[in-house]
């Protein structure tokens, strides 16, 4: 007998559902999320079905539902991770049409069984992620200071006192050197040799590299480009009518918002510096297609050129933008 524990996860609890190969629920219960919590349950299930599977089914939020994911690892249980959009979908198609948090634990154990997901395993460059999402928010901040900065002082009729500008300057001070930290931070935990690798390629510098390697982690869980490109939130929206399946010519924006961003920087430098990359932006823009499609149409082929770099294990050269 094969067992699934479906795990709606927030911040501080776990709403959980067991359910058996038939999808027939065993039991539900909600506990806190801490690891010897998770802990003792996981293995209490186990102890109650000797010689059974178990696995545990948890749907990917935030960084809340790694404690579940890290627990199950720990104890030698499988557990598999999915984009929480398979819950809204699920909801969608049933009758129940609304939210809770028990009944969902329910349908997330009912995907596990159903094969959904991917297996979780422990991230290899975590600190990389983390410090490279961090950086970002501080890029973010930086920006967003210095507009209101430059508001508040455009709807004064006096210019702003000595030691607000001082304090003003002080803050922007301080987030530059968090930036710089963290820069140097990032480029020591992604130092090796994909990282090299991957600055051979025109508009990937040791940020963006740097980046790419902790929000993919692992490049050969994606078994085709398409995936990256799902992964990144560069793959359009489809709607459905009737027997009829059409663009709608919006990205879906799932997956990573933090290597969406990092391949558009990558993407807009190297449409200006790589020659093939330049030649398929003016096509695209010969072809009447907005600045904005023309460069996700870059970031699409580059994100094919850094797999391909990546999984070969090669530095970057023209011929990848002519065959990725």
């Amino acid at each position: 007998m094969h067992y699934f524990l479906g795990c709606d996860v927030a911040k501080a609890k776990l709403d959980v559902s067991l359910v058996d190969n038939t999808g027939r629920e065993l039991f539900a219960d909600t506990v806190p999320n801490e690891a010897e919590t998770v802990a003792v349950l996981l293995l209490t299930i186990a102890g109650n079905y000797p010689g059974d599977e178990l696995t545990s089914v948890v749907e990917s939020t935030s960084t809340y539902h790694l404690t579940a994911c890290e627990v199950s690892y720990a104890v030698g249980v499988d557990c598999r991770i999915y984009n929480p959009l398979l819950t809204k979908q699920q909801i969608r198609s049933t009758v129940r049409g609304k939210k809770t948090d028990r009944t969902d634990a329910l349908l997330i154990a009912r995907l596990g069984l159903r094969g959904e997901g991917y297996s979780y395993t422990p991230e290899p460059y975590r600190a990389t992620k983390y410090q490279a999402r961090s950086a970002q928010k501080l890029s973010v901040l930086a920006s967003s200071f210095r507009r209101h900065h430059s508001h508040m002082a455009g709807l004064l009729e006096t210019e702003l006192s000595d030691q607000t500008e001082a304090l003003m300057q002080g803050i922007q001070d301080a987030i530059t050197l968090a930036k710089k930290q963290l820069y140097k931070d990032l480029a020591h935990s992604a130092d090796g040799d994909i990282f090299r690798r991957l600055q051979t390629i025109p508009g990937v510098g040791p940020y963006v590299g740097a980046s790419l390697i902790g929000e993919v982690q692992d490049m050969h869980k994606f078994t085709t480009t398409k995936a990256l490109t799902a992964f990144a939130g560069l793959d359009p929206k489809i709607r459905q009518s009737g027997k009829s399946l059409n663009s709608t010519g919006r990205l879906t924006k799932r997956g990573s918002s933090y290597l969406r961003r990092s391949i558009f920087i990558a993407a807009n430098a190297a449409k200006r510096y790589d020659p093939n990359m330049k030649a398929l932006y003016d096509k695209k823009r010969a072809e009447g297609k907005s600045y904005k499609v023309a460069t996700i149409v870059v970031a699409r082929k580059l994100l094919s050129v850094i797999r391909s770099v990546w999984l070969h294990g090669v530095d970057y050269d023209a011929g990848y933008a002519e065959r990725g």
